[in-house]
């Protein structure tokens, strides 16, 4: 007993003394991209899982639509919450973590690391043809 005890502090003061940080509770980690509801609903519900126009989403949620960030992993679409910082992350493949509510459709983000730039989906040609 005392030995296991001696383990869990040292573990601890281990984690504490590299500055590491457990991931927070009930987090998901997830890749996808920022769009606007507006535009990328109807795609979405039928399967269709890519980035949006970053110009067009910009624009849709400055007019008063919905942030959203489609995920790869789930298929679909969660509202965004908690992240004022959605416009200038649009147009980027992107790893967010947050908490889910499931029930709600949302993702209350927690962080955000950009993987690469995604462009514009208008500008790249359709699957099977060559530009």
């Amino acid at each position: 007993m005392r030995l296991t005890l001696y383990a869990l502090v040292l573990g601890w003061i281990g984690l504490v003394s590299t500055g590491a940080s457990p991931a927070p509770a009930g987090a998901t980690k997830l890749t996808g991209w920022f769009a606007c509801e507006k535009c990328t609903a109807s795609r979405v519900a039928n399967g269709d899982i890519r980035p949006s126009n970053p110009d067009c989403a910009r624009q849709c949620i400055e007019k008063g639509s919905e942030p959203v960030f489609i995920s790869e992993q789930g298929k679909e679409l969660l509202k965004v919450r908690n992240y004022p910082s959605v416009k200038e992350d649009l147009g980027f493949h992107l790893e967010v973590t947050g908490k889910i509510d499931v029930a709600s459709k949302t993702i209350a983000i927690e962080t955000v690391t950009r993987l690469g730039d995604a462009g514009a989906s208008c500008s790249r040609p359709a699957q099977g043809t060559k530009k």
